[in-house]
């Protein structure tokens, strides 16, 4: 009976190692995923950051080829609107003080 029982006891014991065993292998397959799972969100970020920095550089290209072509086309309209000016300043001096007699 005691033989029995020894068995038993050592047969429980290497269930337990066993059991042990299982666990720590699940906890180091758990840790490993984890690891792989950051390696690739990082990879994921790391890669999507150079995609998002090359588009803001052409968005910051744009803007600036944007706003050279309107300060261009601002100089060119003020040019304008001063040759305008210069040509009819006195006719609209004239026409602005003969209307003021007027009323």
């Amino acid at each position: 009976m005691d033989k029995i029982i020894q068995d038993i006891v050592a047969v429980d014991l290497e269930c337990s190692q066993k059991v042990e065993e299982a666990r720590k292998k699940k906890q180091d397959v758990q840790s490993s995923m984890s690891a792989k799972k950051k390696e690739i969100y990082d990879s994921f970020v790391k890669e999507y950051q150079v995609k998002v920095d090359a588009h803001k550089k052409e968005l910051e290209a744009q803007i600036q080829e944007t706003k050279a072509k309107n300060e261009q086309e601002y100089k060119e309209s003020l040019n304008q609107l001063s040759s305008l000016y210069e040509k009819n300043k006195d006719e609209w001096v004239s026409t602005i003080v003969s209307r003021c007699k007027e009323i």
